[in-house]
């Protein structure tokens, strides 16, 4: 993924995170986690934090694709306001 530019790696994450099929099965993956956590007996504390970091290990995949957009977004408002100050001078 070095070969990307931040701007590919950007529209890519994009997509990813607008991809229908994507988001489906990210919210039933973290629906079976909720749910396996609540059957768990209490006493079962391995379980529930094994459950507790698989949905912390989604929201970090998820915040790594956010961070990537974010990071492409501030790199086109950069370049936009390079632009506008280059055609004021």
């Amino acid at each position: 993924m070095d070969n990307l530019t931040p701007e590919q790696k950007g529209r890519r994450a994009k997509e990813i995170l607008e991809d229908p099929v994507f988001v489906e099965v990210l919210e039933k993956t973290r629906e079976n986690i909720v749910a396996q956590w609540t059957l768990t007996d209490l006493n079962a504390v391995g379980v529930r934090e094994n459950l507790y970091m698989q949905g912390k290990g989604l929201d970090e995949i998820v915040r790594g694709l956010r961070t990537l957009v974010g990071d492409w977004a501030m790199e086109q408002s950069r370049n936009v306001s390079k632009s506008k100050r280059g055609r004021k001078s």
